[in-house]
């Protein structure tokens, strides 16, 4: 069965040296760097030599024509249109540059590796569970031929988000791609989903410096394995993941996301060996930082959560806690769990942990105005969910 896009419904600043460094590791040497330039009142005529003489009128047009290697550069302007990235491109948007994808499976789909997106603000893209679309802002997938293609080594980077009903940005079946210094918030779905839809796994990827603020029907960031490919081996620092999940009023119906989740509803795959660090995360309908291991099976070893700063959270409530809660902890069978050096502040309930699991690091937190530093539940309400 050919893998596809599932729409996920879950849903320190890093120095600019360590970004860039990254940035520059993640993509290869261009074979051609031949620049063309998209505007609205571009077309054919045109010499193609600057956004005042730009040879193309659509995003599409461009990326056809242009070699691997190249760059097209998106004028200001808004373009209604839903772009696939079939060759490594860079796509570089002036301020000002905006898709509209209504009624496209995705604003920008990357189908080839070491691609770099920037400068855009990327909207309205629909979510469609019977076809198969999205609905993401920027996917590092694209269909090609009908099926969807996914890419690694790609660079995410100052781009803008919103209003897509899916993920601002979907880090698909990826690895070793950056993410870095984007606004993905006022999405349907979640901000930025880092997840193994198309079949392979997502590692090794750099999650920095984003908002991720306001997303209504899930997370700010999500870590999440839904085929049993894993994601592991991430790193997510220095993000800012506040009142997301709050699209609907009260519990039960409450979406109900966190500021940032590690999940998996498979008994098998996982999410492991993650690094959650300089976050800051508040008033989110679940915890700031939440776990849901809901089958017995999946690895969730190894992963850090340590020298964030957490507000109150758990809004909407959770399952089996329904106090203000900084981190969420659930889990079916025995895990260890590192939670360390954070501040977690104005919460009735400072951690709360479900199951069989042990917090290691808990006295090296700072805890403010809270309650209950750890309250701690033999069963996790949420088993099966």
């Amino acid at each position: 069965m050919k893998p596809t896009f599932i729409r996920t419904s879950v849903a320190v600043v890093a120095a600019a040296g360590c970004v860039a460094a990254m940035a520059s590791a993640a993509q290869a040497d261009p074979p051609n760097s031949a620049t063309s330039y998209v505007s609205p009142s571009g077309g054919g005529s045109n010499q193609d030599t600057s956004c005042a003489d730009a040879g193309f009128a659509t995003i599409g047009a461009a990326v056809a024509a242009a070699p691997a290697g190249g760059t097209v550069v998106v004028c200001a302007g808004t373009y209604t249109e839903s772009v696939t990235v079939d060759r490594q491109l860079t796509l570089q948007g002036m301020p000002g540059a905006v898709i509209d994808a209504t009624g496209a499976p995705y604003g920008v789909g990357l189908a080839a590796s070491y691609s770099t997106v920037t400068g855009l603000t990327v909207k309205n893209a629909q979510a469609d569970e019977a076809t198969s679309a999205p609905g993401d802002g920027i996917v590092t997938g694209g269909f090609v031929n009908g099926s969807p293609v996914p890419s690694d080594h790609d660079v995410i980077v100052g781009n803008v988000t919103t209003a897509n009903g899916g993920s601002g940005i979907d880090v698909n079946s990826s690895n070793n791609t950056v993410v870095s210094g984007n606004n993905a918030s006022d999405n349907i779905g979640v901000g930025i989903n880092v997840s193994d839809d198309l079949g392979g796994p997502s590692s090794h990827n750099w999650i920095s410096g984003n908002v991720t603020n306001r997303n209504g029907g899930g997370c700010g960031i999500a870590l999440a394995d839904h085929s049993g490919a894993g994601v592991f081996n991430n790193v997510v620092i220095g993000n800012t993941s506040n009142r997301n999940g709050l699209s609907t009023p009260t519990a039960p119906d409450a979406s109900a996301g966190s500021g940032i989740i590690l999940a998996d509803p498979t008994p098998n795959g996982g999410v492991y060996n993650n690094k959650i660090e300089g976050n800051r995360m508040v008033q989110n309908g679940h915890g700031g930082f939440a776990m849901h291991v809901h089958a017995p099976g999946p690895n969730f070893s190894g992963n850090v959560i340590r020298d964030n700063v957490i507000g109150k959270n758990n809004l909407r409530t959770d399952a089996g806690d329904k106090r203000t809660t900084g981190i969420y902890l659930g889990d079916v069978l025995k895990l260890t769990i590192t939670i360390s050096d954070n501040i977690i502040k104005n919460d009735q309930v400072g951690v709360f942990a479900a199951g069989p699991i042990t917090v290691k690091g808990l006295h090296s937190n700072e805890f403010r105005h809270v309650k209950h530093q750890l309250v701690h539940t033999a069963k996790y309400a949420g088993a099966g969910g």
